[in-house]
């Protein structure tokens, strides 16, 4: 059951959600979408009631919240998502305004979604279609740029760093190593453009850092152990995550990975609130197989869509996760 200010958040984001989609159709309408189509995708289609579009909307997002939370992204997504394109298509966009107001109606509901938070969705919102794809071309063309080739700075910097990684694995004073590689990770932080935090205390805790990627602030846990991590350590970490906010998100580096066991662990009973990388994942990163800020999003989507706390790096795009060409 939902409190008070639950509930009057809900009445607020029906009202937000009014003018995105139809409520309902004609089944006969080819390509027609709207609330119900999206709550039927979702398999939500049961709390659709008969009756005013407001109130019907209201009852979708409650019963969501109430009976099936951990479909309340998805679908709020989704209707924006098509929403977006309906309101286009009518002559009538949606604005960055309503975005703002639509975000802080999610936030006191205790949600907060990436997705709609990302700036270039919300600069796009206002944009024609010829604006949008010339500023994505130009956004390419000056990371290109910066990427450069193998004689760039940039490119001799992460050269620099799989270097000194390399050379942190024959110190035979492990704890010297382990405070050398908080440096190493600000460095490689700093680089990506991710705002880092050096290692910082609040009250009973030390905090290895930490940095911030689409507007999302992270925790960060780094440890360099002989062999795999066991439980108690990721059980640590998910406890000063969960000590902070209901936003807080965290990054374990665990250099040499954690233990089967671990891994059945963490997710057991909790949902995880964090992601592990190794020391493979980093030394892939800092050859250019992949952007470091490309890794930690594709990294966070699969914690967020399949709660997946650890991925080997071969596996990054496989399958169902496969970058989706052209898209």
């Amino acid at each position: 059951m939902l409190n008070f200010k639950e509930a009057t958040a809900v009445d607020e984001l029906a009202e937000a959600l009014y003018t995105l989609l139809p409520w309902s159709g004609s089944g006969t309408w080819k390509g027609h979408v709207n609330f119900q189509v999206v709550a039927k995708r979702h398999g939500l289609d049961r709390f659709c009631g008969q009756g005013s579009k407001r109130p019907m909307i209201a009852q979708l997002i409650r019963c969501t919240l109430e009976q099936r939370r951990d479909r309340f992204e998805p679908l709020m997504l989704d209707i924006v998502r098509e929403g977006v394109n309906y309101r286009r298509k009518e002559g009538n966009p949606f604005t960055s305004d309503e975005l703002d107001r639509l975000n802080g109606i999610i936030l006191q509901l205790g949600f907060k979604f990436p997705d709609l938070w990302d700036e270039d969705f919300r600069t796009s919102l206002g944009e024609r279609a010829g604006d949008r794809a010339r500023r994505r071309t130009e956004q390419v063309r000056a990371e290109e740029e910066l990427r450069g080739t193998p004689t760039t700075k940039r490119a001799m910097q992460l050269a620099d760093l799989q270097q000194e990684l390399l050379a942190l694995q024959t110190w035979t004073d492990r704890p010297a190593a382990g405070l050398r590689l908080e440096k190493f990770l600000n460095t490689l932080f700093c680089l990506s453009g991710l705002q880092p935090r050096s290692p910082f205390r609040v009250t009973g805790e030390q905090i290895d850092g930490s940095f911030e990627l689409d507007f999302e602030t992270y925790l960060l846990e780094a440890k360099w152990e002989k062999d795999a991590l066991q439980a108690k350590e990721l059980y640590a970490f998910r406890e000063v995550i969960e000590g902070k906010s209901a936003f807080t998100r965290g990054l374990f580096v665990a250099m040499n990975g954690i233990t089967v066991q671990a891994r059945e662990a963490i997710t057991t009973g909790k949902q995880p609130t964090f992601f592990v990388v190794t020391g493979h994942d980093l030394m892939m990163v800092l050859s250019a197989a992949i952007g470091l800020k490309e890794f930690l999003r594709q990294r966070f989507r699969l914690l967020a869509e399949e709660g997946l706390v650890c991925v080997p790096f071969n596996e990054l795009f496989s399958g169902s996760r496969a970058r989706a060409l052209g898209a």
